[in-house]
């Protein structure tokens, strides 16, 4: 065997060698997104993770925009609607909703008197209810009570003269309108729809019925195929691109490499023959095995021949 071929196999392998430690070098340290978007919680051990995020806790990247939490006192996750702090009591990351209940309410000293709360919308884009009812909540009404509303009267007198009170009903109700022409100020509070149509002549169990919250679905991208494959979801808000953060890098959906094109698999093949193959039509007998390296033998599937 010659001198100048001995050099340039061993040139070759050289730069073989250290071509798989770069590769594994790259590969053995995790992505730093990837590491960023650990799942986390607030304390109560309900985990949280994207589409959601908790600024104190992780990157913004993590999250989808909008889908802020941040974490109460009492180890609990908080959502915002609206001015409205609402704890969040369950998330379905597979159905993509959460059950959520007012903050206010459940801080109240469990009177009959009305919480004071805000009017609750969503944004269309980001949440949307699920069977859900409005629960009109009518402060400052004057004395006497006209006959229609008495049997909606929460038992709470809203000043310090008693001659004002508050009342409740669905938006639906018939006397709703009795309601806005007797009380100065109101406010819309979502209820789960299920239990409306179990209520008799319009009662109301203020408390009971504020305390069940309701459900909210999410519209933001599908993480299930990211995770599946061993992501981390995220988003860019640069492109305003969904993202899955993989250990090795960002992929656009998931972590399982595509199958590359016809094009970029010949390139490769016939780029790897080029460091390897150095000097074709050459017959090495090393190691107890010959290898005829020739170009001439390497068929269109990049086998070659062994003897």
């Amino acid at each position: 065997m010659s001198k100048g071929y001995t050099h340039g196999f061993l040139e070759s392998l050289g730069l073989c060698i250290f071509c798989l430690i770069l590769l594994c070098r790259i590969s053995c340290g995790a992505h730093y997104q990837y590491e960023a978007c650990v799942p986390t919680d607030c304390g109560n051990g309900l985990n949280i993770s994207f589409p959601f995020y908790v600024p104190d806790k992780q990157e913004s990247y993590c999250g989808y925009p909008g889908f802020v939490l941040k974490c109460s006192r009492d180890g609990f996750p908080v959502l915002d609607l609206s001015g409205n702090d609402y704890m969040v009591e369950n998330i379905s990351y597979r159905n993509r909703s959460l059950h959520v209940l007012n903050a206010a309410v459940l801080r109240s000293d469990g009177s009959s008197c009305l919480p004071r709360i805000r009017n609750t919308s969503l944004d269309a884009g980001r949440f949307d209810y699920v069977n859900v009812t409005g629960l009109r909540l009518f402060s400052n009404c004057t004395t006497p009570l006209p006959e229609e509303l008495l049997k909606y009267k929460v038992g709470c007198n809203s000043s310090e003269d008693g001659k004002n009170w508050d009342v409740a009903l669905y938006e639906k109700d018939e006397n709703l309108r009795k309601a806005l022409e007797t009380c100065d100020r109101n406010v819309v509070a979502p209820v789960e729809g299920y239990y409306v149509n179990e209520r008799i002549d319009g009662m109301v169990n203020l408390g009971e019925e504020l305390r069940r919250g309701f459900v909210l679905n999410w519209t933001a991208s599908d993480c299930n195929k990211c995770e599946d494959s061993g992501g981390r979801c995220g988003f860019n808000a640069t492109d305003y691109q969904f993202r899955c953060f993989c250990p090795d890098r960002p992929h656009s959906r998931s972590c399982k490499p595509e199958k590359p094109s016809i094009k970029f698999k010949m390139a490769s093949k016939y780029s790897t023959y080029a460091v390897v193959f150095r000097e074709p039509n050459r017959d090495v007998d090393r190691y107890g095995f010959r290898l005829k390296l020739s170009l001439e033998n390497v068929n269109t599937r990049g086998n070659y021949e062994t003897y």
